[in-house]
């Protein structure tokens, strides 16, 4: 039997936050969606049922929002490679990460516009 890598996603995760370069941006948060999927392998989590085995996505969501939040990224694309860094960095189990980000109320008429970049390690 092969195993393959599970995957744990965090899906439409939505909050405010600085983001953006227009002088308006840098002074007022705006809402932001964040998509976060990291793969990793399930095999001892699921033999043990213990999630210190896995990544807590509770844990993880808070502490991405607090990541975001505090840094004030100007560009979309630094915000989902920053991130994805940041995963990679203190959760030492997610084998390839995925970051995707949109800015509901960045272009009028428009659901959003949006960047993503996926990193493995």
């Amino acid at each position: 039997m092969v195993i393959e890598l599970g995957k744990i996603q965090l899906k439409d995760l939505e909050f405010n936050c600085i983001i953006g370069t227009l002088p308006f941006e840098r002074e007022n948060e705006q809402p932001i969606v964040l998509n976060v999927s990291l793969w990793l392998d399930f095999t001892q989590a699921a033999r043990n049922e213990d999630l210190a085995h896995s990544i807590d996505y509770a844990q993880l969501a808070d502490d991405l929002q607090r990541f975001i939040r505090l840094s004030q990224f100007q560009l979309e694309e630094t915000l989902v490679v920053e991130t994805a860094k940041h995963i990679l960095d203190n959760y030492p189990k997610a084998q390839i990460v995925e970051v995707r980000v949109s800015k509901p109320l960045a272009i009028e008429n428009c659901k959003g516009a949006e960047s993503s970049i996926r990193i493995r390690r």
